[in-house]
């Protein structure tokens, strides 16, 4: 009786697993700064990683507000993309970190992966 329970259990849980999730696989990131002729200073960012999903968005900032840029994916759902992740106008001069989230979106399904730079300094 106790193994037959068992077995009820976990056909139950394997068969709970959707297919239709989605995924997301971060393989490198690399955070670095730069600035241009007006001292303006922007924080980029280098990913590249993988998917099952439909699409990829990273979240960046400027001006204040909050932007999902779309990443391109190739054929087997691979991206490789160097993103401004945020600007100042006026740069700090303490050292600071910066924070963005990488999603992947599948169907009505989302994962979402947080990177954070470390600490960043002009």
């Amino acid at each position: 009786m106790k193994m037959i329970f068992s077995l009820i259990v976990i056909v139950a849980f394997t068969s709970c697993t959707k297919v239709d999730d989605a995924s997301l696989s971060i393989a490198s990131s690399q955070w670095y700064l730069t600035r241009d002729i007006y001292a303006d200073g922007f924080v980029n960012l280098k990913v590249i990683g993988s998917t099952n999903g439909d699409k990829v968005m990273i979240l960046t900032t400027g001006d204040g507000l909050l932007y999902w840029a779309k990443v391109d994916l190739d054929s087997e759902k691979n991206f490789h993309t160097d993103i401004c992740i945020g600007f100042f106008h006026e740069v700090p001069v303490a050292e600071f970190d910066m924070n963005t989230k990488v999603m992947a979106i599948k169907g009505k399904d989302t994962v979402t992966v947080s990177l954070n730079s470390g600490r960043l300094k002009f």
